[in-house]
């Protein structure tokens, strides 16, 4: 027989399963870290991306109606004024009463056409007779048009910018123009408009004029400085929107989502600093850390107590080996071994791991949506309909589509195309109410979902979106119009997959009889199918 040198083979099977044991658990364990550190990572930094984007361009959106509200407002005041230049008694009651009838500027001038200021309120800004001189202060002039100016100095020596509109007089001719001014430093409806946003962890918003100069910031100091070097304000000038991982002007990396305010050419930054997100990715990884490491040192236990009770059944097989060697005639028993129990933990990890990575990407999906318009896709409006349904939550149902929108791509191209519906989207959410859920259903196709609205009101929102839509002009596609159909859940049907065909079935019967036009579906009471 054999003699084994005990002293050489030091490694027995009980140490040498511990060491591999460890070695394999330790390596998983630091992969696994690693690995989620990485997903995590990825997932953090996308999130906070796409959120600041969102945020930006909603911002952006309300900001842009304030502004165009605020050339209504001129308008019409300029309309009033432009046949009254010879009474300042009329003039200085006009101005007056636009400074007070809202706080949507700080001050408002009258500039004749030689450039003159003729009218100022509050009178106290001292103005009146002064000759605006400067490039930036007499682009009105020259541009005869409705203009946002700015940010500029005035020549009351406040920092502003300032929406102007021209005035004529009842033969056509140029007189003047009238100019509201937004102190970028003062307390208005757009400082406090911008300033007021839910985030708490300290992503912050700023704001950037056509010439790349800050317009509004948290810190009142940095207003006016020049912030062109930075790479989101350069695709700001371009007026485009989007996201990016950047480095600020002041050296801090930051997760920026922006958008520009069509009406002024102004940009509008949401950014948060890029060591926040991975602060709170590493408090995560701590504590994954922390609640990991008992569970470690637990296995490494069992795997200890495992392993005495592995080499017992082997170390019966070397002794039933020794008789063998011996010519000893043995039945070679039965010996139970861990494979099969080792397969069944390493697939029950693997099947754990595979579960999580399923979840994570069905959240990723539910979060999805139609990446043209940003509306709601049909996974989004699935769900919601879900959730109507179990909550039994009555709602309208309003189905619209593009009016000849082939004749629309095959004469102005895709692009153009999705322009319209970019556009067609966003009147959408003019009309809509909050808690409306909005969807994109086909290429041309949109879906509106009303909770609690009747279907009367429900065709009083349809109109006044396909009035809307008539009278907008969508770029080089000129005006475009839409049909809608109408119908309503349960009112209409019972069954929500035919109140959905019943606003669908609308919908054809509006474009059945001319197109631009509202048709609904007769409530069930009243026998209609």
């Amino acid at each position: 027989m054999v003699q084994i040198n005990k002293a050489k083979h030091w490694l027995d099977l009980k140490k040498l399963i511990l060491i591999l044991a460890t070695l394999c658990v330790f390596t998983s364990l630091l992969n696994a870290l690693f690995s989620s550190y990485q997903v995590q990572k990825q997932v953090m930094v996308k999130d906070t991306l796409e959120a600041n984007r969102a945020y930006a361009t909603k911002l952006a959106d309300v900001t842009d109606l304030f502004l165009q509200s605020v050339l209504m407002q001129l308008k019409a005041s300029s309309e009033t004024i432009a046949t009254q230049l010879d009474n300042p008694e009329v003039v200085n009651k006009e101005l007056s009463q636009m400074l007070t009838r809202t706080h949507s500027f700080d001050s408002i001038v009258l500039v004749n056409a030689k450039g003159e200021i003729i009218g100022a309120q509050p009178s106290s800004l001292g103005v009146i007779g002064a000759t605006l001189k400067n490039e930036v202060e007499t682009l009105p002039l020259r541009e005869k048009a409705p203009f946002i100016v700015g940010p500029f100095v005035s020549p009351a020596g406040n920092l502003m910018v300032s929406p102007t509109h021209p005035m004529f007089d009842q033969e056509g001719i140029f007189v003047g123009f009238i100019a509201a001014g937004i102190y970028l430093k003062g307390d208005n409806i757009l400082g406090r408009l911008l300033a007021n946003h839910h985030h708490q962890d300290k992503t912050y918003i700023y704001v950037t004029g056509p010439n790349g100069k800050l317009i509004y910031h948290h810190d009142d100091h940095r207003i006016g400085q020049d912030v062109t070097k930075n790479e989101v304000v350069e695709s700001l000038l371009s007026k485009t929107s989007g996201s990016a991982q950047i480095v600020n002007t002041q050296g801090v990396a930051m997760l920026a989502g922006y958008a520009s305010v069509p009406t002024s050419g102004w940009g509008v930054v949401a950014q948060r600093p890029l060591e926040v997100t991975m602060s709170q990715l590493a408090n995560t990884m701590r504590h994954v850390l922390k609640t990991t490491i008992p569970f470690t040192v637990f296995l490494l236990i069992c795997v200890l107590g495992l392993g005495t009770l592995i080499a017992k059944p082997l170390w019966r097989l070397a002794k039933l080996s020794e008789q063998v060697e011996d010519g000893r005639n043995i039945d070679f028993p039965h010996v139970s071994t861990w494979y099969y129990e080792a397969a069944w933990l390493y697939q029950a990890m693997h099947s754990s791991v595979k579960n999580l990575g399923a979840q994570i990407q069905r959240f990723d999906d539910e979060r999805k949506q139609d990446q043209l318009t940003h509306l709601f896709n049909r996974r989004g409006m699935e769900k919601w309909l879900e959730t109507a349904y179990e909550q039994q939550t009555p709602f309208s149902i309003i189905a619209l589509d593009i009016d000849h929108f082939k004749h629309v791509n095959d004469t102005y191209g895709h692009d153009v195309g999705d322009v319209v519906i970019r556009k067609l989207a966003e009147l959408m959410r003019t009309n809509a109410r909050e808690q409306d859920h909005l969807c994109r259903s086909g290429g041309e196709e949109f879906l509106m979902f009303l909770p609690h609205v009747d279907i009367d009101k429900a065709d009083r929102i349809a109109e006044r979106l396909r009035a809307c839509t008539a009278e907008t002009e969508f770029g080089e596609a000129g005006h475009i119009t839409i049909s809608l159909g109408i119908s309503h859940w349960p009112l209409c049907s019972e069954d929500l997959h035919h109140a959905l065909k019943l606003a669908d079935r609308s919908l054809y019967q509006a474009k059945a009889n001319g197109r631009n036009r509202v048709e609904h579906a007769v409530l069930a009471n009243h026998n209609v199918a």
